[in-house]
C-alpha cells in the first residue's frame, strides 16, 4: 500500500531533474575571425589580401564549432580599384568570402553618401553603426545599430561604433556621429534586454577611445579597427579587445567558450593572431581577385609621362618639406583649372613609391597615388582667407599631419618654432606679397574644399567654374601628363622653412 505514494514521489522527483536539464543550455564553443582595414584584395609581399582570408574561413568553417566573421571597417577605399570601380570589387569579393559581419569605417564615406547607399545596397552581410544619425537625430536607414545572431540556442549581439573622426577626414554629407562612450551602453544594454547572452563591439575608433570602451564595459568583447595594428587586452575580469591590424596581413582568430553558472552566463575566450604569409591561397576567391585585378591592369597601364628625376611620393617626405612630386600634382591642379594658387594636401597622395629617373608614369601610378576620387574645386579666396588655410595646413608639424601642404603659384615661408596659427612669416603670391583683402582663385580638391582635414574656411569659398570640374582630381593630373609628355620637378623654395 506505501509503494504507489514512493512511486509517485520518485517520479516527481525525476521527472523534476528531467525539467531542469532541459533548462540547461550546453556550453557553445563559437570561432570568431576578425581582420579590419582590408582594401587591398591582393596580397602583398606574399601577406594578406582575400584569397589567404579565404582559405582561413574555409578550413576553419569545415569543422564542428561555428565560426562568426566580422570586419572591423575601412575596405571600399582607397585602392587603386575603388578609384574605377568606388568599392563595388570588394564588396563582390567580401560576399563571396563570405562575410557576417562588418562596421563602417570612415573610408567608407570617401565617395560621399550616394556612393555608400549603392554599395550597402550591394552588400549580401549586415553592415552597422549605432552612432551614426541623420540630421533628425535618427539611424540612418541602409545600416543597423545592431544585430542578434543565435547559435545553438545562445544569442550573440553586436553593435558598431564609427569614429567621429569621419565628419572631418571623409566625406559623410550632412550626417552626424556621435561620442562612442556616449552610444555604446544605449546599444548594448538594448541587446541585452532583447536577450543577447554576451554583447560585441565592432569599432572602428582610435586606439584611445577603445581603451575608453574598455573600462567602460559596456561590450564583453571589442574587435577594433582603424589603427592598423595588433593589439591584445583581455583582463582576467572583465571586457577584452582585439585589434588585428590592417589588410589581412593578420588575422585574429578569437575562440570562444559560453556556458551558465550561478544563474547567469560566464564566457572565456582564447586569442591567436594568424600570419598569413604561409597561408595558401583559396583557388576560387584568388580567380575573383585575379578578375578583377585584370581589369585594372588593362586600365590603368598606359603610359603618361617620363620623369627625368627621382620622385619621392613617401608620407615622410610629402608630411614635412616641398617636394618635387608634390610640385608635380599642385602644378598639375593649377593648370588644369587656371588657378593663381594650388593646395594639395599631403595626405591625398597614398602610393608612397619612389619614382627612379627614367620611369614613365602610367594613369595606375596616377590612381595609387589619388585614390579617393575627388573633384577639382577652383575657390574664390581672399587673401586673409588664404593666410587662414595655410596657416592650418601648418599646425601640425609635429604630428607629420596630412594636411600639410604642396603648392604651387606661391612662396611660403614658416617658422615651426612658432605656435600653430602664427607660424607664417612671408607669403608671395606668384612673386607678389599676399594680399588680404585681394581675391585669389585657389584649386583644392573636393575633400578639403568642403571642410576635410579641417579646413573649415574653405567651405565658405565661392565655387568658380573651370576646365577640369567634369574629372576627378586624379584624372586631372592624367590630363596634365598626357600633354607634358616629359617632366623634371624640382624644389624651388615654394615651402621655406626657418630654422
Amino acid at each position: 500500500m506505501r509503494l504507489l505514494p514512493i512511486l509517485l514521489l520518485l517520479t516527481c522527483i525525476l521527472g523534476g531533474s528531467f525539467a531542469i536539464a532541459a533548462e540547461t543550455r550546453p556550453p557553445l564553443e563559437l570561432r570568431i575571425v576578425h581582420f579590419s582595414d582590408l582594401d587591398r584584395m591582393e596580397a602583398q609581399d606574399n601577406k594578406g589580401g582575400l584569397a589567404k582570408l579565404a582559405r582561413i574561413v574555409r578550413e576553419l568553417r569545415s569543422e564542428i564549432p561555428p565560426v562568426l566573421v566580422t570586419h572591423g571597417g575601412d575596405t571600399i577605399s582607397p585602392s587603386v580599384m575603388s578609384s574605377l570601380d568606388q568599392g563595388r570589387h570588394m564588396i563582390d569579393l567580401l560576399n563571396h568570402l563570405p562575410l557576417d559581419v562588418m562596421v563602417l569605417g570612415n573610408h567608407e564615406f570617401d565617395f560621399g553618401l550616394d556612393v555608400l547607399r549603392e554599395r550597402l545596397a550591394e552588400t549580401q552581410f549586415s553592415v552597422l553603426a549605432s552612432n551614426l544619425v541623420t540630421p533628425q537625430g535618427e539611424p540612418l536607414a541602409e545600416v543597423q545599430t545592431g544585430v542578434l545572431l543565435p547559435f545553438d540556442g545562445w544569442t550573440i549581439g553586436i553593435f558598431g561604433l564609427v569614429t567621429p573622426d569621419t565628419l572631418y577626414s571623409s566625406n559623410p554629407g550632412d550626417l552626424d556621429i556621435l561620442p562612442e562612450l556616449e552610444a555604446a551602453p544605449l546599444e548594448a544594454e538594448r541587446l541585452r534586454e532583447a536577450g543577447a547572452d554576451l554583447v560585441i563591439a565592432l569599432a572602428h575608433s582610435d586606439w584611445q577611445t577603445d581603451i575608453e570602451l574598455l573600462r567602460q564595459g559596456a561590450a564583453d568583447l571589442i574587435l577594433g579597427g582603424h589603427d592598423h595594428v595588433l593589439h591584445l587586452l583581455a583582463p582576467a575580469n572583465g571586457s577584452a579587445l582585439v585589434e588585428a591590424g590592417a589588410q589581412g596581413e593578420h588575422v585574429a582568430i578569437i575562440t570562444l567558450r559560453l556556458e551558465e553558472a550561478d544563474g547567469g552566463v560566464k564566457w572565456s575566450a582564447s586569442y591567436e593572431f594568424r600570419p598569413t604569409d604561409s597561408v595558401e591561397p583559396d583557388v576560387e576567391m584568388a580567380r575573383r581577385v585575379s578578375d578583377h585585378a585584370a581589369l585594372v591592369q588593362q586600365e590603368l597601364s598606359r603610359k603618361l609621362a617620363l620623369t627625368e628625376v627621382e620622385l619621392d611620393s613617401r608620407r615622410w617626405k610629402l608630411r614635412a618639406e616641398e617636394a618635387p612630386f608634390g610640385n608635380l600634382i599642385a602644378d598639375a591642379l593649377r593648370a588644369e583649372t587656371g588657378a593663381d594658387v594650388a593646395i594639395q594636401h599631403a595626405g591625398g597622395l597614398r602610393a608612397e613609391k619612389i619614382y627612379s629617373a627614367g620611369t614613365y608614369l602610367t594613369h595606375l601610378d596616377v590612381v595609387a597615388e589619388l585614390p579617393f576620387s575627388n573633384r577639382v574645386e577652383l575657390l574664390e579666396l581672399d587673401g586673409e582667407s588664404l593666410r587662414e588655410a595655410l596657416e592650418h595646413a601648418l599646425g601640425e608639424l609635429e604630428q607629420m599631419s596630412g594636411r600639410f601642404p604642396q603648392v604651387s603659384g606661391i612662396e611660403v615661408t614658416y617658422d615651426p618654432a612658432r605656435p600653430p596659427g602664427q607660424r607664417l612669416v612671408q607669403v608671395l603670391v606668384q612673386g607678389e606679397e599676399l594680399e588680404p583683402a585681394r581675391l585669389y582663385r585657389v584649386a583644392v580638391n573636393s575633400f578639403i574644399g568642403r571642410g576635410g582635414d579641417g579646413f573649415e574656411m574653405l567651405t565658405h569659398a565661392k565655387r568658380l567654374s573651370h576646365p577640369a570640374e567634369d574629372v576627378t582630381d586624379s584624372g586631372a593630373v592624367v590630363r596634365y601628363l598626357e600633354r607634358q609628355r616629359t617632366v623634371t620637378p624640382r624644389t624651388e623654395g615654394r615651402l621655406r622653412v626657418i630654422r
